[in-house]
């Protein structure tokens, strides 16, 4: 069939075949040209959906995982704060701290020790919470020592020791024979209170102004 021969302004005259054939010829380049035009822009939105869709299942699944351990983290942090509170509760107030100080020496009574020397050292602030720290000497038998250490951790109250040395006492007499000196660094603590704070700031912004002024 020679599509030159066909006259297509007298197309209703071609027999059936022709006819047929030129329609479904008609039919593709319309799907072909309505592909390009309008389908291939769908297809593609389509495939962009998906893909997004797939996106918010993922992050869906992920905030279901969260929501359902929001509980327990909440519960946790009640947990920690109510620990916070205990912990705060062992800590001496300002009032208190004479008190541990005679604690001390009552500890190393106890062990047959000789308290040498307290001196206080400045406090250290670490917020929310105050560092006191005392300069100790004892002098004694090693096993008492140990014994006297291990009383200090048994307080009422929180004592760390720190800087330990050991060594001969200075004065060798009679008495001190066999016998070690015991020098650490005993940290007591405190919560800070707001007049702390305050003062704290006040003497650093005046540090802070005397500074410029220079």
């Amino acid at each position: 069939m020679n599509l030159n021969e066909i006259d297509f302004k007298k197309l209703y005259l071609q027999n059936i075949f022709i006819q047929f054939f030129i329609a479904a010829c008609l039919a593709i380049a319309l799907v072909v040209i309505g592909y390009f035009l309008i389908f291939q822009g769908q297809w593609e939105s389509y495939q962009s959906n998906v893909a997004k869709e797939v996106e918010l299942k993922e992050e869906y699944e992920r905030k279901s995982i969260q929501a359902a351990n929001l509980d327990n983290l909440k519960q946790e942090l009640v947990d920690l704060e109510a620990s916070i509170a205990v912990l705060l509760k062992q800590l001496p107030t300002t009032a208190e701290v004479p008190t541990l100080l005679q604690e001390l020496h009552q500890a190393a009574a106890k062990n047959g020790l000789t308290m040498s020397s307290v001196i206080q050292r400045p406090p250290v602030s670490e917020k929310p919470i105050e560092r006191l720290p005392f300069s100790i000497s004892v002098v004694g038998r090693y096993e008492q020592i140990a014994q006297f250490a291990r009383d200090v951790g048994q307080m009422s109250r929180i004592v760390t020791l720190s800087n330990i040395t050991f060594e001969i006492p200075s004065n060798s007499n009679k008495e001190n024979v066999g016998k070690l000196m015991f020098s650490a660094v005993a940290n007591t603590y405190k919560a800070m209170e707001a007049s702390d704070e305050q003062k704290m700031a006040s003497a650093a912004s005046a540090a802070g102004v005397e500074g410029k002024s220079k």
